[in-house]
This record gives structure tokens, sequence and C-alpha cells, in this order.
């Protein structure tokens, strides 16, 4: 026989053996995955943190390079420094605007009670306006009896819950100083990502074209170039969309004279980073602490929300983060409507950048594929 084809006979064999224990053993398979991938969440919390500050990293580095000609190997830790102390100055920044804010706030709420009590019996006094005859028939006594038994009921479920939760606090303590744990661990690996970002690129690009086709190494490096652009236009616009719309928001809110202007556009804005959603996700809280103020006013507010998230949607939206991607509007809700779906609120935050691939990827493919035939479309 061929020692070529019977080298090919025992390769089949050998993957035919290899797939057949791969499915019967899948459950230790699954579980040595999983503990792979604990093993390795420090080093992909420090690659989303590189490839996010990678963007100010290499604003920074052009213009170092651009005016920085005497001491050119100053300018690679200097654009690293420049973008972590951007990163903690904001987050720095935000916090010490938040925590004041906040515990104004809180004072506000708790020096206003009577305020709203107020306001909340003269709600029910709207409300006893109305014909509500056959509220009046109904066992009041029994009903609080009722009421007092579920209660009770309910308390005592809920200490059972607790008797049964308490030995559970040890492990979740533990399991959010291992979460700190391996933020910081990512931080540091960050640094060394963004340091040496040019020599892992080469060795990727090296181990690439040693084992693939030329052609393949070929498609693997563009698609690499396009996911990278594609990724990084998406959060520059992202972010850049959620300090519009919070801006917008406070500058509404003042113009109208609503309550809490700043913490509220805070809270829209920071929830506005989850796509066309985020925006209704603050509204909640937003409405129910405008409630407690006045009613009328929340009412208001929820009007002017909806039409600044129209405007957000249909304008704002696919206007900002859909031309950084180079995405048609519709596509970037068919990302969002398709990526929640699958993926709930991580899907939403990825859904836009991989439709955007999808886009490019198949237009290239139907161009290609036109200019084979000579059609012009």
């Amino acid at each position: 026989m061929d020692k070529k084809l019977f080298r090919s006979y025992m390769l089949l064999i050998t993957f035919a053996v290899a797939l057949v224990l791969a499915v019967s053993k899948i459950d230790l398979l699954a579980q040595g995955a999983g503990v792979l991938l604990g093993l390795l969440k420090p080093f992909f919390i420090g690659f989303a943190i590189a490839f996010v500050l990678n963007i100010p990293y290499v604003a920074i580095g052009n213009g170092l390079n651009r005016f920085n000609t005497k001491l050119p190997k100053l300018n690679k830790p200097l654009a690293i420094a420049g973008a972590y102390l951007i990163c903690f100055g904001i987050l720095g920044g935000v916090i010490a605007i938040v925590i004041p804010e906040l515990g104004r706030s809180i004072n506000m709420l708790i020096s206003n009670s009577e305020t709203y009590k107020q306001n909340f019996q003269n709600v029910l006094l709207w409300l006893g306006s109305f014909d509500l005859s056959p509220l009046a028939s109904m066992d009041w006594n029994q009903l609080f009896a009722t009421l007092e038994q579920e209660l009770k009921l309910l308390l005592e479920q809920a200490m059972d819950v607790l008797r049964v939760l308490f030995p559970q606090i040890f492990d979740k303590a533990s399991s959010i100083v291992h979460g700190v744990a391996n933020v910081f661990i990512g931080l540091v690996v960050s640094v060394y990502l963004l340091n040496s970002k040019d020599v892992l690129c080469r060795q990727v690009k090296r181990i690439t074209y040693a084992f693939l086709p030329q052609w393949m190494a070929d498609e693997c490096v563009d698609i690499s170039r396009l996911i990278n652009q594609s990724f990084s236009s998406f959060i520059s616009g992202q972010l850049m969309e959620a300090c519009v719309l919070g801006m917008l928001c406070f500058i509404g809110m003042n113009i109208f004279g609503f309550e809490y202007a700043f913490l509220i556009s805070l809270m829209i804005g920071v929830t506005a980073i989850i796509p066309i959603v985020g925006a209704f996700i603050g509204t909640v809280p937003a409405v129910v602490l405008l409630f407690l103020v006045e009613p009328v006013q929340a009412l208001w507010f929820l009007v002017f929300i909806l039409i600044l998230q129209q405007i957000e949607g249909h304008v704002i939206y696919p206007k900002v983060v859909g031309e950084s991607v180079g995405l048609p509007a519709l596509w970037v809700m068919m990302g969002i409507v398709v990526g929640g779906g699958l993926g709930g609120v991580l899907g939403m935050l990825l859904g836009v950048p991989m439709f955007t691939v999808l886009y490019k990827l198949m237009s290239q493919l139907v161009q290609t594929r036109l200019e084979r035939k000579k059609i012009r479309i």
C-alpha cells in the first residue's frame, strides 16, 4: 500500500477515535474547559481593558511621535501612562462628583419626606374622586387580617431562607475577593499587552503564515484587522453617544426645571452605554425619584425622556455609532435585536460590531463575485 494513502487512513482513523472519545466524555471536556476558562479569566479581563485603552493609547502615541522626536523611546511608556491616567481620572472625577451629589439627593429625600407624604395623600384624594363604590362593599378587616397572615408567613419563609443562605455568605465574600483580585491582575496584564502588542501581533502573524496556506493567512489577517477596526470604532462611538445623550438630558432637565438634573442625567448617560434600550433602563428609577418629589413632574419627565429617547434611537445612535462603524441604521437595529435575543445585555453590546464585520465581509464577497461575472449594479 502506498505510504501516503496509509498515512491518510491512519489520520482518518485517529480523528474518528478522537471524535468518539470526545462525544462520550463531553461532560468531562466541558468541566475541563470551565476550569481552564476560570484560570484564564484575568487574562480575558486584561485583554478587554487593553482593547478599550488602546484607543487613547494610540491617539496619545501619535501625538507624541509627532512632537517628541528627540527622545522617541519615551513615547510608548508615556502613551501607556497617559491612557491609564485618563481612564482613572475619568473614573475618579465621576466618583468625586457622584458621591456628594448622591449624598445631597438622599438628604433632600429625607428632609422633604413630609412633602412626599403630602403628595402621596393628594394622589389618594385624587383617586377618591372617582367612583370607587365597589370597593366600599369589601370586607377590609378580613382583607387586612389575611394580609397580616401572609406577611407573617412571608417573614417565616424569609428567615428560613436566611438560615440556608448564611453559610454561603463566606463563599460569596471569597468570590468578591477573588473577583477583585482578577481585576487587579487584569490591570497588570493589560499594561503588558499594551506595551507588547506590536510584538504579540507580529508573533501571531508569523504563526498564522507558518501553519496556513498563504491565501488563507491573508484572509485571516484581513478579517482580524476588520474586527479590530469595527470594535474600536463601536466602542468610541458608543461612549460618545452616551455622553451626548447625558448632556442633552442635563440641558433639557435644567431648561424645564426638573429636580435632580445632574443625578438623573448621569444615570441616563451611564445606562445609555447599553445600545438603544439602556436609556429606558435608567428612566425607571428616575421616574420613581421624581414621583416622590411631585407626581406631575414625574409625568412630564416621562414625556420629555420618551421624546429624547426617540431622538436618540432614530437620529443620534444610528448617526454617531452607525457612521463610526460604517453600518447602515437598519443593520444597527438588527444587530441590537439579534444580539440581545442571543446574549442579553452583553449580546447587545457585541451585536453591532459583529454585524459590522459580517456586513463588510458580505459586501466584499458580493462585490468580488459581481466583478468576476462582469456585472455592474
